[in-house]
Order: structure tokens, then C-alpha cells, then sequence
């Protein structure tokens, strides 16, 4: 949509403003070679099995730098987690222009627990 490209091309403005080009190399270098079991003493799964709290899992459904199906695994792996899925046409930054969904699921999340 209009909305989307304009705001996509705005915040692309403001990204490149903000990092040079090595910033940005060395920032998803580190987010890329990130172990959540590293240091717990076992593989991702094992981490995720151990995590009793309640969790609440949002995934946009036009997200290809997160795709659901990544979302889909990290609530499998989780005894208590549960997955809502933000409609979007904005890709990853869904979750930024659809405030409403994304408002409306953590409430609905928070207030069972209430």
C-alpha cells in the first residue's frame, strides 16, 4: 500500500542516518551468531522446554525476516506459550504500523493472567 511505502522509505531514511554501513554489518553479525543455549548448558530446545512463565508470541503474517513458521517453533519448544498472528501488508514492520492488533493481543494475553 501507499501507506506502507512511504512509511518503509521514511524509516529507511532515518536507518541510514542513525548507522554506517560496518555498524550495521557488525550488529546483525552478533545477532545472527546469538545461542540462547549457550551458556545454559544445552541446545535452544532445551532452554525453551524450561521456560514456565506464560509467553505470548506475536508473528506477522507477511514477515520474511521472521517468518511465522520461526514463531510457530519458538511455541512449540514452550510448554506455556501461545502464538497471535499480526495481518499486515508491511512486512517486518507490522508490528510498528499495526499498533491495534498488536495492542489488542497483549491485552488479551495480560488480562487472563490478571
Amino acid at each position: 500500500s501507499k501507506r506502507s511505502k512511504s512509511y518503509l522509505e521514511y524509516q529507511g531514511r532515518k536507518f541510514l542516518d542513525r548507522f554506517d554501513p560496518v555498524t550495521y554489518v557488525k550488529l546483525t553479525e552478533q545477532m545472527d551468531s546469538h545461542d540462547i543455549g549457550r551458556g545454559r548448558g544445552g541446545s535452544a530446545e532445551n532452554v525453551l522446554a524450561n521456560v514456565e512463565i506464560p509467553v505470548c508470541v506475536l508473528g506477522i503474517d507477511s514477515d520474511v525476516l521472521y517468518p511465522l513458521r520461526e514463531q510457530e517453533e519458538l511455541v512449540r519448544g514452550m510448554p506455556n506459550a501461545e502464538l497471535k498472528i499480526i495481518h499486515s501488508d508491511a512486512g517486518h514492520d507490522g508490528f510498528l504500523l499495526e499498533q491495534d492488533q498488536v495492542a489488542a493481543h497483549i491485552k488479551s494475553f495480560l488480562y487472563s493472567y490478571d
